[in-house]
This record gives C-alpha cells, sequence and structure tokens, in this order.
C-alpha cells in the first residue's frame, strides 16, 4: 500500500505511532416496521427497558468519567434528550396509535428532530443534533441488538479510526484508556472535541475520505502537532516519526522539569508566559503551571450551545470567578467573539454570504449594544475582585475602540449610580487581527492600555488565505514577510508609547516561530496550556545571539526568512 498523507483540524496534540482499528459507523436497518395491536403493549415495554438501560449506562458514564467536571454537563444533557417528556410520547404515540415498532418509531422521531436540526446553518444546532444521534443510536442498539463496535480487547499501540466521534464514544475511549484517534468529520468546538480535550485524547478530525483510505492494521503516524495522519509510511518516514516521538517525548520530560523556573531567557529577559483559556475549569492550569496570569479567555462558550442568551448575573459569577481563581494574576476578558451565523437561534440576523467577513465581533456587539452592554457590565461588576482587562476583538480602526469605550463608560456611569462596585482603572485593549488595524496601531497605542496580536486570523486576512482550507495551506505562512512587518509596526507603535503589546495567537505556541518572536523584542506571550511547558522550555534556551540574528536579518526577502528559521534558529527549538 503506497504512503498517503491527510490533512485535518487537531482537536488535541500529540504524536503518536500505531496500528489502526476501524470503528464502523452506526447504520440502522429496522427490519419489522408495523405490527399488530397484540404487540403493542410489548413494544412499549421494549421501549421502556432500552431507556432504562441507556439512562444505567449514561449514569455510569457520569461516575467513572475523569474529565473536568463542567464537561460531565455534556453527558447530563443526553440524560435530559433520553427523558424529553414530549420526544418519548411522540414515540409512544406512534407505537400505539400507528402500530409502529419500537425502533421504527425511535427512529421515526429522532429523524423529524434531526432533520430540523440539519436545515439550519448554525453552530449550536449541530452540536445539538450530534447530541440527539448519539442518544438515538443508544436507544436502537438496545433495541435491535446491534450495538456499536466493542472496545474490548483494546490494545495500547492503536489508533481509533472513525468516520465521526459522538460525545459517548470518546467518554468510552477515556474509560478504555485509549491514546489517539482521527476522524473524517469533527470540529474543534464540538461536544466530542470538548470532551476529548478534557480526556487528553491525541486527536486530528476533518481528514478527507479517512474512513475508505484505511484498512484495520494499517500502520498509522498520526501527527497532532502539524495536524496530519501519515497512512502506511515507507521505512524512512516512519524511522524519521520513530525519532520525533523520541523527541517530543524528551521535549516535554524536559519541559515538566523546568516547570518552576522563571520563563527568562539566557540573557536575562523575563518574557511574560500567559495562558489562553475558553473554559472555567481549565483555570486549574493556571496555578499548575504558574504561568503569569490568563492572556485570553474567550467568552464564546458563554453563548455557544445555549437556549438562551446568558444573562448578567450568570455572566458575573464566571468572571468573578475568574478574577478570584487567577489572583494575584491578571485576566484579560475579550469579548465574545460572535457573528450572527452563530447566534441565528438566539439573535434574529441575516443571511452573510461570507461571515469571516461579515458582521462579527465588535462589529456585531456594537450592532446589539443590547447584548455588549450585559457583558460588559457582568465583566465591570467582576473586576472589583480580581485584577481583571477587558479586550476587544476585529476591530478596524479606532472608531471600533471608541464607540466601545464610550459604552464602558456609559456601563460605569450605570453601576456608580446603582451603587454596584467596579474597577474604575479596568485597562481596555484590543485584538490586532486585521491588517487595517496593524496599521492603525500608533492610533490605538495613543488611545489603549494595551494590544495584542492575534496572529490567526491577522494571516489569513492578510494573505486571503482561509485557514481551516487544507488546499490553501501554501498559501497559509505565519512568517511571511508582510505578517511580520505587521507584527513589527504594531510592536514600535507599543514601545513609542509606552503601551504593552502582546502575542495570543497560535504562532506564540508554535515551537519554530517562538525564537522569531523572542527575537523580534516580543516578551509578553499567551499559549494554549498544552503548549505552555514547552514554549517556556524553549525561552529559556533563547539569548543575545538569537536577537542579534533576527535583528540583522532580511524580514522583508522571504528567502532570508526561511533560512532564519529553518536553519540559523533551529538550535533555539529543536533538542
Amino acid at each position: 500500500m503506497a504512503t498517503r498523507t491527510l490533512s485535518g483540524i487537531i482537536i488535541q496534540p500529540g504524536l503518536m505511532i500505531g496500528k489502526a482499528r476501524k470503528i464502523a459507523p452506526q447504520n440502522w436497518i429496522i427490519s419489522r416496521v408495523k405490527i399488530g395491536k397484540k404487540e403493542v403493549k410489548a413494544e412499549l415495554e421494549s421501549l421502556q427497558t432500552a431507556i432504562a438501560t441507556a439512562e444505567h449506562e449514561l449514569q455510569q458514564q457520569l461516575q467513572n468519567f475523569t474529565g473536568d467536571d463542567d464537561d460531565k454537563e455534556i453527558l447530563s444533557s443526553h440524560l435530559m434528550i433520553l427523558n424529553d417528556p414530549e420526544l418519548i410520547s411522540t414515540i409512544r404515540q406512534q407505537i400505539t396509535a400507528g402500530l409502529v415498532s419500537a425502533a421504527a418509531s425511535v427512529q421515526r422521531a429522532f429523524e423529524t428532530v434531526l432533520d430540523h436540526f440539519s436545515g439550519l446553518d448554525d453552530l449550536f444546532f449541530a452540536q445539538r443534533a450530534a447530541d440527539f444521534r448519539d442518544v438515538q443510536n443508544r436507544l436502537l442498539g438496545e433495541l435491535t441488538g446491534s450495538r456499536a463496535a466493542s472496545l474490548d480487547g483494546w490494545e495500547p499501540d492503536q489508533i481509533a479510526v472513525l468516520e465521526e466521534a459522538g460525545p459517548s464514544l470518546v467518554s468510552s475511549f477515556g474509560r478504555h484508556e485509549v491514546k489517539a484517534y482521527c476522524s473524517e468529520q469533527g470540529s474543534f468546538t464540538s461536544h466530542a472535541s470538548i470532551l476529548t480535550r478534557s480526556l487528553k485524547i491525541t486527536a486530528v478530525s476533518g481528514l478527507s475520505g479517512l474512513y475508505a483510505s484505511v484498512r484495520d492494521g494499517d500502520v498509522l503516524i498520526l501527527d497532532g502537532i502539524e495536524g496530519r495522519l501519515i497512512i502506511a509510511p515507507d521505512h524512512a518516514t516512519l524511522k524519521l516519526y520513530e525519532q520525533r516521538v523520541q523527541k517530543y517525548r524528551q521535549q516535554c520530560e524536559q519541559a515538566l522539569s523546568e516547570a518552576g523556573l522563571p520563563a527568562q531567557t539566557q540573557d536575562g529577559r523575563r518574557i511574560k508566559l500567559r495562558l489562553n483559556l475558553d473554559l472555567l475549569p481549565e483555570l486549574e492550569e493556571l496555578n499548575r503551571l504558574k504561568a503569569d496570569g490568563v492572556g485570553l479567555y474567550r467568552t464564546e462558550f458563554l453563548y455557544l450551545g445555549k437556549d438562551a442568551l446568558p444573562g448578567e448575573e450568570h455572566q458575573f459569577e464566571t468572571y468573578r470567578q475568574i478574577a478570584r481563581l487567577a489572583a494575584p494574576h491578571s485576566v484579560t476578558i475579550r469579548t465574545f467573539d460572535l457573528g450572527g451565523d452563530k447566534l441565528s437561534h438566539l439573535i434574529p440576523s441575516p443571511h452573510e454570504e461570507n461571515p469571516y467577513l461579515g458582521n462579527r465581533g465588535i462589529r456585531f456587539s456594537l450592532a446589539h449594544e443590547e447584548v455588549f452592554r450585559v457583558q460588559v457590565r457582568a465583566v465591570l461588576r467582576a473586576s472589583a475582585f480580581g485584577r481583571l482587562k477587558l479586550m476587544f476583538p476585529m476591530v478596524s480602526d479606532l472608531r471600533d475602540f471608541l464607540r466601545a469605550r464610550r459604552i464602558v463608560q456609559s456601563c460605569q456611569e450605570e453601576l456608580a449610580r446603582e451603587g454596584l462596585p467596579y474597577d474604575d482603572n479596568i485597562p481596555l485593549g484590543v485584538m490586532i487581527e486585521v491588517p487595517s488595524a496593524a496599521l492603525c496601531a500608533d492610533d490605538f497605542a495613543q488611545n489603549c492600555d494595551f494590544l495584542s496580536i492575534g496572529t490567526n486570523d491577522l494571516v489569513q486576512y492578510t494573505l486571503a488565505a482561509d485557514r481551516n482550507n487544507s488546499e490553501l495551506s501554501p498559501y497559509y505562512l505565519t512568517h511571511h514577510p508582510s505578517v511580520l512587518r505587521l507584527l513589527r509596526i504594531t510592536l514600535a507603535a507599543g514601545q513609542k508609547h509606552g503601551k504593552p503589546v502582546s502575542v495570543c495567537g497560535e504562532m506564540a505556541s508554535q515551537s519554530e516561530y517562538l525564537p522569531l518572536l523572542v527575537g523580534l523584542g516580543f516578551s509578553d506571550l499567551s499559549v494554549g496550556p498544552s503548549a505552555w511547558l514547552g514554549c517556556k522550555s524553549i525561552i529559556r534556551r533563547c539569548d543575545a545571539r538569537l536577537s542579534e540574528l533576527v535583528q540583522n536579518a532580511d524580514l522583508d526577502s522571504f528567502g532570508e526568512i526561511e533560512n532564519l528559521i529553518h536553519d540559523l534558529l533551529k538550535p533555539y527549538y529543536s533538542l
């Protein structure tokens, strides 16, 4: 079999060589649909038994779940679906009045719900559809006796190969100590992906054509660092990755041994190394890693997957916990970076042909001021309990920031009249993630308290290359001269006006780019928890010579940049 490489989305970083074990998708074939009147009672009893068994299994999974407590809510929501009175009533009605078998009734009732969800282009409904499908599979498995593929006898060197991972299956992976999986479909924000990260299972999804390309027993290299899967690698590739796996383990061990040491270069430069976080339970990583605070707290998960917009009190309690748990460090809270395509089930919004270039981020917040004010008030109130900063995403120019700042000031005046405490000097900053914002960095640095560069979007908007389109990967070049020029413009503006400039995008987490950022003069970085220890280890190997190499390089020459990164800077990020 010829070697084949597929590219996808990293769900949980890691690196593993193993043998493929395919887990077949559930394709239900209901052999018996119509029943006689005398069989109604038996079918109703079968349905009740299936519900009771599925409920017992879910309760067991909840008890044995080893991930974060908040992530248990995903499995708890499946219990709610299982006991949804309207759904169960519909199924019973089909059995008693329609004389349809229990299995066929379950399939019809759930498919009606799923068909409704599939017609809605919204992340919330996509997640809900996955949850309903998961519960449907549980019930049909009980009613037909055709259960999901068994994980019994799982071997440590096996890698699960799937069409799509569901929350229940991922939970089972945790119990059977499955170390890694790859899937044809999946998104970073799905419930299955959240559980995957909670259980620290190496995973790559979005691998087009995966299931048909792999056979049981095939040797696989799952590269959760670069986001790819290598099928049936040749001898040379296998040997290369065996060395990389060994090196990756050594890097993890070395990084762990340096966990308690400061993030300081060999020539004495102290680099503030903060964390990017999405969920409240992740704050435990702040104390475990002894990070310098939270450089980016994304608030989208307060909105996604909800039946109603989160109110001020709910948000206030969340932000207050963040402030208290992070003390004495600061937390930079980014106002929600969503658009109408993600919140159409909560806020009526017109369809957009290209949401990435549409009404999202601060644009959406300013267009829906009543929603924005709720979040701003909640953050301000929580700022009385710790060191919070407020940051606005997707700003285009100074006008966006000034409009947002006026709303913050109005909310502060409201809270003062209501006698509610808040930090009246809360720092306000902006995300630099579109080229116009970088080119206006001097204006921002004169008016904002801090700037933070989101390299993920900055690269894709600068180069007009969708970062989620694998076919455009040759064009999505983080080290492109135009991107580095925008980074330098932003940093220079901050230094000129004495305002801190941080990098919170993936560029700061990537080993080959980290020395470049340090050499450029950045001293404030924010990375994901899984990359934090490795980044600190690299920072501690940086020295004065590195800064000299970067400062003397021609960063307007693509060839010299590549030579700089891959040759001259390699000793700093490579063991």
